[in-house]
């Protein structure tokens, strides 16, 4: 669902930038969460606060779940009064993590690194159970010519496609068995920009186009471009999303 993925290592959850529904109306989304009780261990990745990639109810889930652990973009905070006045326990707050650009967290069979964005909050890069996971985010090469009403010019567009790249720098000659990354139709034909960088720099198994506001059919159009400029292995590596709550088995 938009930048939500659940990630099943074995009897493991890697759940990244859950959010509710209800707090996206433009978009009639349908992802649904897994099944939290089949899973031994949990672990919540927030990369930031945004509407469409936190939900603050999730953090309710720790007290079901007295193993599960959180992983919180520095963008936000939590004191013991705003936890419980929104009926978390403080217990809960043990096991939030706050994740700082160029830190990592070493939890012995899980290793976390937490990677800049040029937006708000962090991205990650997770290694567990011998599988290395990239989620961007809100990383993207934002290259917006107006937003919310708001002109940009050349060198706004340059400067965010620079800090986008200079964030990815760590991912360099690091291989990663799956990547979930910035495809966004609000910058129309620059839809791409980011997406078609990381597939041509990175070492990615499997790239899944993400915040693509529901418009799945972008991706064969992203995929078809490659095609036609002579890149047929890329377009493979381009997972073929179409609906929210599809499977993937890598």
């Amino acid at each position: 669902m938009h930048s939500c993925f659940a990630v099943e290592i074995e009897d493991t959850l890697l759940l990244f930038d859950y959010f509710d529904k209800s707090r996206t109306p433009e978009v009639d989304f349908q992802g649904e969460l897994p099944d939290f009780s089949n899973y031994k261990k949990h672990y919540i990745f927030s990369s930031h606060g945004h509407r469409d990639h936190f939900w603050l109810e999730s953090l309710k889930w720790g007290m079901e779940y007295p193993d599960m652990v959180f992983f919180l973009g520095n963008d936000m905070r939590f004191n013991r009064k705003y936890l419980e006045r929104n009926g978390v326990d403080f217990s809960v707050k043990e096991r939030m993590i706050t994740a700082r650009r160029g830190e990592t967290y070493d939890m012995g069979e899980l290793k976390v690194q937490a990677l800049g964005s040029n937006d708000a909050g962090v991205s990650f890069l997770v290694h567990y159970g011998g599988k290395t996971i990239f989620h961007a985010g809100d990383l993207n090469d934002w290259s917006w010519y107006v937003r919310k009403g708001e002109m940009h010019d050349e060198a706004y567009r340059r400067r965010m496609r620079e800090e986008f790249r200079k964030e990815l720098e760590p991912l360099l000659g690091v291989h990663m068995d799956a990547a979930f990354v910035v495809m966004d139709m609000r910058l129309e034909e620059r839809y791409k920009n980011g997406i078609d960088y990381f597939l041509h720099t990175m070492d990615a198994d499997a790239v899944f186009p993400m915040h693509l506001w529901g418009r799945y059919d972008l991706i064969p159009q992203y995929k078809k471009k490659l095609i036609l400029a002579g890149e047929p292995e890329l377009a493979k590596k381009v997972m073929d999303i179409r609906e929210e709550n599809q499977i993937f088995e890598l």
